[in-house]
């Protein structure tokens, strides 16, 4: 069986490396080993880029285990790993702190107490001793020694016997970790030193991350010593804000200044370089949305990249929820026997769930009118799009992708959000794809519509309970059950109900997978899934007072009670629908 899903987690050491950065992580390597120390290197990146990955295959590739010595000893560095969010959950600012200085402090005495226990205890009842009067004194007087300007006041905290500076307590440090090494060279291991990885730093208040930076500046960063830091630079930045005020043009050197006093190398994860497609592919091939057969269509396969390369980006976690999302709706498609779906359906599917996660204002103006090819100027005012400024006008005018009246509007919807005004051009190439998917030989408008009625299930920006509709709105739901919500708040059909799920039931019945139903406010419809030409529909059945009306081959039939929907009416649908389907029924 098929996995349904892919866990957020960050890449286990040594596990395949599916998005092509192990040629980074090996450079990175490649520099720590031959750097001087103490140093500070900051991996930066939004969130789910991948830093703590990253992290992990550092760790795992040059740091010991503890597990087996003869492996050991062949790794250069002690590995320390501090997760600075698990140290501050429920905790004061002091409190965080405090608790990342035991952390650490704490590491640093089990790794010599394992490997040396018995010659290095003196150095090590130092450090206890030290630090137990600094936990004693309290994290405040502590941290009162540690200035934003990164300067170690040589002072002492606390009263009477309860006396320690911080000083003191980096020198203990550093002796213990001499001792350590030392040692070590005595017993034939080369170990160059400690390696710290501090991750989870972008998950903790900006103002306290920064304060944890100043800790592993003025505290731990002594000889023998590498820091490496999981932290995005506008983490520091918004730390930063209470001293320097909002970043501008005027004071950001102070901001980059304080950055680059701390951190000796920023290195950046290389999301652009990322090998997304074969992420993307394996990952879909993992929970059986596509298959072997799929994979050989290579232009298909570039337009999946294609569409989450102009969605969602390239980020692992918000890749790895449009592959949960997409792992949903097929699992709800099979519960529905919608299998054997063609390979334009799972593509369009695929590119319209990337709407729905990257840009849901778009995606609710599809749910509204999703025949976008057919938007027109009378779109935008029923949207209530403010008109595009003469020099707005001009310029549209010189590029391709906004060059029919559909893109005109869909970059009017644009303009009333930031964010989307800055992707608009992206938004328009994924449609432009997503339109020359669907086949010439179906009605583009009730393809995307019949598509977006599976995808809804996912959204976050819909309502969950079917809306009723207000005149001139567009509206579709997904299902019998929701058209049927809907409908019970209409007192004027309520009464025809039960006749209406009968004759919904016999289509349902007896042409099978053959047909297609599109359920709106106002009618509902039944198309033929496999057309012959590029008319589809079979008929409309137009919700009346207490009855419906049929509409179809020309012709009008009013339904008030189930009897009216005799074996002619069927059997005249029956030469309707073989007239329009490529797949006859007998």
């Amino acid at each position: 069986m098929k996995n349904s899903n892919i866990i957020d987690k960050p890449r286990k050491a040594g596990a395949p490396d599916l998005l092509g950065v192990d040629d980074y992580m090996k450079a990175l390597i490649k520099f720590v080993e031959t750097s001087n120390m103490p140093t500070t290197i900051a991996v930066q990146g939004e969130w789910g880029s991948g830093k703590t990955s990253m992290l992990n295959q550092i760790k795992h590739e040059i740091c010991e285990t503890g597990l087996n010595k003869e492996l050991d000893d062949k790794l250069p560095y002690y590995g320390i790993w501090i997760n600075t969010w698990q140290y501050s959950i429920m905790k004061t600012r002091e409190e965080t702190l405090m608790a990342i200085i035991g952390g650490l402090t704490n590491e640093i005495s089990k790794i010599i107490k394992r490997k040396h226990e018995t010659q290095s205890q003196a150095v090590l009842n130092k450090v206890s001793s030290l630090f137990g009067k600094i936990a004693k004194a309290g994290a405040k007087a502590a941290v009162s020694q540690i200035g934003l300007e990164g300067d170690l006041i040589d002072a002492v905290i606390g009263n009477g016997e309860d006396t320690v500076d911080l000083l003191n307590f980096k020198n203990s440090l550093q002796e213990a970790i001499n001792t350590c090494l030392e040692l070590d060279k005595k017993q034939g291991n080369n170990n160059r030193g400690f390696i710290f990885f501090i991750d989870d730093l972008d998950r903790i208040d900006p103002p306290v991350a920064v304060e944890i930076l100043e800790l592993i500046k003025n505290i731990f960063e002594v000889d023998n010593c590498i820091f490496v830091l999981a932290i995005d630079y506008e983490v520091v930045v918004k730390g930063l804000v209470p001293k320097f005020g909002p970043l501008t043009d005027k004071n950001e050197r102070e901001f980059r200044s304080f950055f680059d006093k701390i951190i000796q190398l920023p290195f950046s994860m290389p999301v652009a370089m990322y090998d997304v497609n074969h992420f993307l592919i394996q990952s879909l091939e993992d929970i059986g949305y596509i298959d072997e057969k799929f994979v050989e269509n290579e232009s298909m396969k570039d337009r999946l990249t294609d569409f989450a390369m102009l969605s969602v980006g390239t980020n692992p976690r918000s890749l790895k929820r449009l592959i949960n999302t997409i792992s949903l709706l097929k699992i709800i498609g099979e519960q529905k026997n919608e299998n054997g779906k063609q390979v334009y359906e799972l593509v369009v599917n695929f590119g319209l769930v990337c709407i729905q996660i990257a840009y849901p204002k778009i995606y609710q103006a599809l749910i509204e009118e999703p025949d976008y090819k057919s938007w027109t100027d009378k779109t935008a005012k029923k949207m209530r799009l403010m008109e595009l400024s003469e020099s707005q006008s001009i310029a549209l005018k010189d590029t391709t992708e906004f060059d029919e009246e559909w893109e005109i509007v869909l970059f009017r919807i644009c303009q009333n959000d930031p964010y989307l005004s800055s992707r608009a051009f992206q938004i328009s190439l994924l449609l432009n794809y997503l339109s020359e998917i669907v086949p010439n030989n179906l009605d583009f408008g009730d393809e995307i519509a019949r598509i977006l009625g599976a995808s809804s299930v996912t959204s976050v920006s819909l309502d969950s309970i079917p809306k009723q509709a207000k005149k001139g709105e567009k509206i579709r739901f997904e299902g019998w059950q929701g058209f049927e919500q809907m409908l019970k708040g209409n007192k004027a059909i309520t009464t025809f109900l039960p006749d209406l799920k009968t004759i919904h039931d016999y289509f349902e019945t007896e042409y099978k997978d053959l047909i297609q139903f599109n359920y709106t406010p106002n009618f509902l419809t039944i198309a033929c899934k496999y057309p012959s030409s590029r008319s589809r529909t079979i008929i409309f059945i137009r919700l009346k007072k207490e009855s419906v009306l049929f509409e179809y081959s020309g012709k009008t039939v009013l339904i008030s009670i189930i009897s009216d929907f005799n074996d002619t009416v069927k059997s005249e649908l029956k030469i309707r629908f073989n007239e329009l389907s490529t797949k006859q029924l007998k």
